[in-house]
């Protein structure tokens, strides 16, 4: 995860949801909520790129808050590598 138009921001955070429209992941401290990031998700067969806007965020407790993500851009080959990976996993 980075923010857009910030190259110092670049970290590492686990996605705990990942949807069509978005994601949440746990960040080690608030975005603030209009904020642009870029997205790199790892799925398993391929990484995905994706712009997306911060949404809400939860403050669980000091350095650790959930952040939700609505994709704003993403590539229509990723969409589709994201959508294949989402339908693999729900059960039949």
């Amino acid at each position: 995860m980075k923010k857009i138009g910030d190259e110092t921001s670049e970290s590492l955070a686990k996605t705990r949801t990942v949807g069509r429209g978005g994601c949440m992941f746990v960040h080690h401290e608030t975005l603030g909520a209009g904020t642009r990031v870029e997205l790199l998700i790892s799925l398993a067969t391929r990484v995905v790129k994706a712009e997306g806007r911060v949404v809400w965020e939860e403050v669980k407790e000091p350095g650790r808050v959930e952040v939700g993500v609505e994709f704003v851009t993403i590539s229509p080959k990723d969409r589709r590598a994201l959508e294949k990976a989402l339908a693999e996993q729900v059960p039949a």
